[in-house]
């Protein structure tokens, strides 16, 4: 298997994180990650992709270890931001895959530079109403700070466990817990600009192949038909008994899933 490999690529925007695997000559596919992780995330899906493709999953703008933006971001400043660094590696054309936060992110790429993109995979896409949206800015990101006494790490740690399920390895939570302090009160910024986002416009002018991916008991799982419905060149994929996290909990699935619909 491939091994997985870091770097930091200087962006007209400042310094950007990135995990990468396999050959620059193999075809590329850019992973974007959910709030209010980093590419961390994909950190064993990387050396199975890796041995089909030039595998890159950099940090967003203000998560792991990417240089945060000044002031809070909308989506397609993320996206802006992160082509600029794909553009930077000397990508022509490339794949991308997102998930949650990172499929917007993926969607808003492909709209600002649709030459770019080949195919994409976006697992729990928020195609969420008025009302919803308004609940989630309201509801979702509480604010953060550290406490003397320690409570706010057993919070952080029981928001995971309702999030991803109370079966979720621990080794999982740990790594969403950690990314999230480290993210420390900006770790609303891009939740917040993914619930104030609208991919539905989007998705109904793509005009590039398109698999929603998503485990059965996604918090986004009830938008996969949806998301279907009104992207043009797509198709559906349901992981049965999962709460989420597909490319952390089964990897090698995962990625078997990627290589086979980019390269029918």
């Amino acid at each position: 298997m491939t091994s997985v490999e870091r770097a930091f690529a200087q962006t007209p925007y400042g310094q950007l994180h990135y995990r990468f695997s396999g050959d620059s000559s193999s075809p590329p596919v850019i992973l974007f990650h959910e709030s209010p992780l980093s590419g961390q995330i994909y950190e064993d899906a990387l050396p199975h992709l890796g041995k089909y493709f030039f595998a890159v999953a950099p940090d967003t703008p203000g998560y792991g270890d990417s240089e945060p933006p000044e002031a809070p971001l909308e989506i397609p400043d993320y996206a802006a931001r992160l082509l600029s660094f794909i553009r930077g590696l000397g990508l022509k054309s490339t794949h991308l895959v997102g998930c949650h936060t990172g499929a917007s992110i993926a969607i808003e790429v492909a709209t600002q530079a649709p030459s770019l993109v080949n195919k994409l995979v976006l697992m729990g896409v928020a195609l969420y109403t008025a009302e919803e949206r308004k609940e989630m800015l309201e509801s979702w990101t509480p604010p953060f700070e550290p406490k003397s006494d320690g409570s706010h790490l057993r919070w952080l740690w029981e928001r995971y466990q309702r999030i991803y399920g109370a079966d979720t390895p621990p080794g999982l939570l740990h790594s969403a817990v950690a990314q999230f302090l480290k993210a420390g009160e900006r770790y609303q910024w891009a939740y917040q600009a993914a619930f104030r986002y609208d991919p539905a416009p989007a998705l109904k002018k793509l005009m590039r192949p398109v698999l929603f991916l998503v485990a059965e008991n996604d918090l986004l799982a009830d938008k996969n038909e949806e998301a279907i419905a009104i992207t043009p060149d797509s198709r559906g994929q349901v992981v049965p008994g999962l709460k989420g996290q597909l490319h952390a909990r089964v990897p090698e699935y995962f990625a078997e899933s990627v290589y086979k619909f980019l390269t029918e």
